[in-house]
């Protein structure tokens, strides 16, 4: 299955709910450009986000991005800033996409490929709390 269709199928895990009147964009630093990386890697590039996140002005918490059956989950950020600057800073990780979050709604927005963006739907419906 292509990327695009897979990320498409995400669910997010957190241990805290999420108000529908703020909106906020997921980002990773995991696997840039999609590659699979090792647990090591990931772990240190998400912890250098974090600490990029720190030195910003953006308020940020965790979450985790996984597949619907949680065999696959991806350390993530919910960063509450602007889309376009959450979008430049999903580049910069080298991130394919990036997701946002507007009033409850879920997006999938392409960063590195060549897509549109794509409505989701209910962001609650998507949310697991540990």
């Amino acid at each position: 299955m292509q990327l695009w269709q897979l990320y498409q199928q995400t669910i997010f895990l957190s241990h805290q709910p999420f108000s529908d009147q703020v909106s906020f964009a997921i980002i990773s630093a995991a696997n840039p450009m999609g590659r699979l990386c090792n647990q090591g890697f990931n772990l240190c590039m998400s912890k250098a986000l974090a600490a990029e996140l720190e030195q910003s002005p953006y308020r940020f918490r965790s979450i985790t991005g996984a597949s619907p059956c949680l065999t696959f989950q991806e350390a993530s950020w919910a960063v509450f800033c602007q889309k376009e600057q959450a979008r430049e800073l999903a580049k910069q990780w080298q991130q394919n996409a990036m997701y946002w979050v507007e009033q409850g709604t879920l997006w999938l927005i392409p960063v590195l490929l060549a897509e549109e963006p794509l409505l989701l739907g209910d962001f609650q419906q998507r949310l697991r709390l540990r």
